[in-house]
Formats: C-alpha cells, sequence, structure tokens
C-alpha cells in the first residue's frame, strides 16, 4: 500500500503584483516513487529539498501524474529524468490552442513534457495496484485526479478540480478555465468517492460522514520577505491564509 506526503503544500495566496500559485506536490511511496505535479520554478529548491528530507533524489522519482498543464503545476517536469509522465491527451490537445484570456496555461507546455517518456490518458485508468487517475475535467478540458487506496478509504489527490475545501461548499474549484458544469460535476464525483481530499491550493482535509470537512496537518500562515536573504535592511511579514474565496470563471465556460 502506497503512503502519501506532502512535499509543497498547496497555499491560497496571490498579492496586487504577482499571482504565487503555491501548488501542492504530493508524493506516493510504495513500489514506486510517484509524483502528483511537480509545482513551479519559485518552489524548484524547495521541492529538492523536501525530497532529499525523504531519503530521495530527483533521479530516484519514476512516475508524475500532471493533473493539468497549468504553469504552476507542471514547470518542473525537467528535474526528474527518469519519470514517466502522465498527461490526459485533451490537456495536451488543448494545450495546442489555448483559449483567448487564459492566462495559466502556457503554450510551451507540450514543449516542456515532449522529451519525457509519456503515458498519455485516455480514459480512467489504475496504473499501480491502489493507484488509480480518473477524469475530473472543468477547471481545465483533460484535468485528471488520483484516487489511492488506504486503510482510511478512498483518497483523492484533486489538483485543482478541488482548488481548496470551500470547493466542496461552492460546487465548483475556485478557478475554472473550461466548463462549469463539468467542474460542477468533477466536484460532486470526488465528493462522493473520497474520505480525504489533498486539494490543489489548499492543507489535506477529511471529509465527515455529515458532510464536514476537518483539516489535516499543515501550514496556516505564510512569511513574505522583501530584499536579499543576506540584507540587514531588507523585512519581512507573516499572514495568515485566506480561508474563502469567490470563483474566477472564464468567459467562455
Amino acid at each position: 500500500m502506497y503512503t502519501i506526503k506532502v512535499l509543497t503544500h498547496g497555499m491560497n495566496v496571490g498579492s496586487n503584483q504577482a499571482r504565487l500559485g503555491l501548488s501542492s506536490v504530493i508524493l506516493l511511496q510504495g513500489e514506486q516513487n510517484i509524483l502528483v505535479d511537480v509545482g513551479h520554478f519559485g518552489r524548484r529548491i524547495l521541492l529538492v529539498e523536501s525530497l532529499e528530507k525523504e531519503g530521495l533524489k530527483t533521479e530516484d522519482i519514476s512516475s508524475i501524474i500532471l493533473t493539468h498543464s497549468h504553469w504552476d503545476h507542471c514547470q518542473n517536469v525537467d528535474l526528474f529524468p527518469n519519470a514517466k509522465l502522465y498527461v490526459h491527451q485533451k490537456e495536451i490537445e488543448y494545450a495546442n490552442n489555448p483559449r483567448n484570456n487564459d492566462w495559466a496555461t502556457p503554450k510551451y507546455f507540450n514543449k516542456t513534457i515532449e522529451n519525457h517518456n509519456l503515458s498519455i490518458i485516455t480514459q480512467e485508468t489504475e496504473i499501480e495496484p491502489g493507484i488509480q487517475i480518473i477524469e475530473t475535467p472543468g477547471h481545465t478540458r483533460g484535468h485528471i485526479s488520483v484516487v489511492v487506496s488506504t486503510n482510511d478509504g478512498n483518497t483523492v489527490i484533486a489538483g485543482d478540480s478541488l482548488t481548496d475545501a470551500f470547493s466542496l461548499q461552492r460546487g465548483t474549484p475556485g478557478l475554472i478555465f473550461w466548463s462549469k458544469k463539468e467542474a460542477s460535476e468533477s466536484v460532486e464525483k470526488i465528493r462522493k468517492i473520497a474520505s480525504v481530499v489533498y486539494p490543489g491550493h489548499d492543507r489535506p482535509f477529511a471529509i465527515k460522514p455529515n458532510g464536514e470537512i476537518e483539516y489535516k496537518e499543515g501550514p496556516t500562515s505564510v512569511t513574505f520577505t522583501g530584499g536579499f536573504e543576506n540584507s540587514e535592511s531588507g523585512f519581512s511579514t507573516t499572514l495568515n491564509l485566506e480561508k474563502t474565496r469567490v470563483p474566477w470563471v472564464h468567459e467562455e465556460a
């Protein structure tokens, strides 16, 4: 049975100067070392350091499941030369010609993945005993999530089909680039099968029998710094993480 560890925590934070894109990167350890998403360049050092804490090098990762093509989830694939890469066919097709005003899908996505050992997903499939890839479109056209069988039931690594715990209350993720209808259906699909959810931009949480959520361990604040690391003239401030969010929906979704 696979164990589940968070390498980089998803956080729902931004600023008036930049979208920070702090997404979850999850390690599944068993017969193989599998990553779900890889984050963006800004978390590159943190990702490598987190792997080292688990006694792993980037070369030890055997497979990567990319939930979708957005920049904050996919940029670090080049760190993992030995990894098979799982991506949905519809996501590859969409990334070739993303919608206007889709600021999250880089047109270089397919260039990013083309030199890897690709396993293109066209339907729901079990890639290892107890690890299933399911289709959860809506946030993007070919979004996928991962269902892991555990002693506590099904754990779903949801990517941005559930951006945060409040996706269950809203009935949609916090951002929708493809289809409101499909996004809502994917939330309900996960709600029906999951005991625990690892969302794309929030702490992991359990779903109680009465439908309430119970957060698991994870950061509840983030620290921002100014100036270079060794500068005595810099500053540091710590902020509590945002709890709720009004969803953003693409005009064509």
